[in-house]
């Protein structure tokens, strides 16, 4: 039903970790199919981010600590298919690894080694997460940072969304504000602002770079020790999970909300509604 890409004007934004704690979000509390990948080749950190989570059969196919897993799986399996014509029905479901049974789940990325080569396969891909579209109401896609390849100019393109990472950093801000790093195809596009990593106490915070470029407001994810440590754990849902229903007071409170927030408003964006989408207290409890 919806595509959304996450993209930021340089590396080391925080985009995948984001982009993975809205996953958890989103398979969590929602009654949808949600496919999460990545797309740039030999890139594992996403994967890495649900290591401990993924279902018996994905085990097999890497080991814990987060490395690639056996050649010729996930997006290298469809990419395959695609190129043989076959790309249909369950192809691209059939090929991933299970986060959240029937509500999340990884397509592992490329494990080829010619950057090249895989740029040239930029139609595929595209036709891919196409298909993929077909079965998954919510596609979470965690492009390059600062990359205007033919591939992410393509995935933004066809993205309902477009997620813009910014970390309180005067390069990465200078940059997407100004202009000076700008896929062309984000021109049009709808488009959302996400703070990662986000200190209230600096003077880089959300509010004052808002109205200093006279943007719209955006969304925030508050820099957080403990979810950090879970992510290099490979413990991302495992994480939501505990601390999914904390008090106010909790002081994993704050990037819990925020991070809920950002997930029903992307969920909005695309068209669904998250009122009616979201799974009550006892069936969270159940599950």
């Amino acid at each position: 039903m919806g595509q959304i890409a996450f993209w930021s004007p340089y590396p080391g934004s925080g985009q995948t970790s984001s982009m993975a704690a809205i996953a958890a979000v989103m398979g969590s509390e929602y009654h949808i199919r949600c496919l999460i990948a990545q797309t740039k080749a030999r890139e594992s950190s996403l994967e890495h981010s649900f290591s401990r989570s993924l279902n018996t059969f994905s085990r097999n196919l890497g080991n814990l600590s987060g490395t690639r897993s056996i050649s010729g799986t996930g997006l290298d399996a469809v990419i395959r298919i695609a190129r043989s014509g076959k790309l249909e029905g369950g192809a691209v479901k059939n090929n991933t690894q299970i986060v959240e049974q029937g509500r999340l789940d990884l397509l592992s990325s490329s494990d080829q080694k010619d950057q090249a080569k895989f740029e040239t396969a930029s139609e595929l891909i595209r036709s891919v997460f196409d298909q993929a579209s077909r079965y998954y109401n919510v596609i979470l896609l965690d492009l390059p940072a600062g990359d205007d390849s033919e591939l992410s100019r393509k995935l933004i393109a066809s993205s309902d969304v477009v997620v813009i990472c910014l970390p309180q950093s005067w390069r990465s801000l200078d940059a997407y504000f100004n202009q000076k790093i700008w896929p062309r195809t984000l021109n049009g596009k709808k488009t959302v602002l996400l703070f990662t990593q986000h200190d209230p106490h600096s003077k880089y915070k959300a509010a004052n770079v808002t109205r200093k470029y006279k943007s719209p407001k955006g969304l925030i994810i508050p820099y957080n020790t403990t979810f950090k440590d879970a992510l290099n754990d490979g413990d991302t849902k495992g994480f939501y999970k505990a601390n999914q229903a904390v008090e106010r007071r909790h002081p994993n409170n704050d990037f819990i909300i925020e991070v809920q927030r950002a997930a029903k408003q992307l969920l909005d964006e695309i068209g669904i509604d998250s009122k009616t989408k979201r799974i009550d207290a006892e069936e969270r409890g159940a599950s």
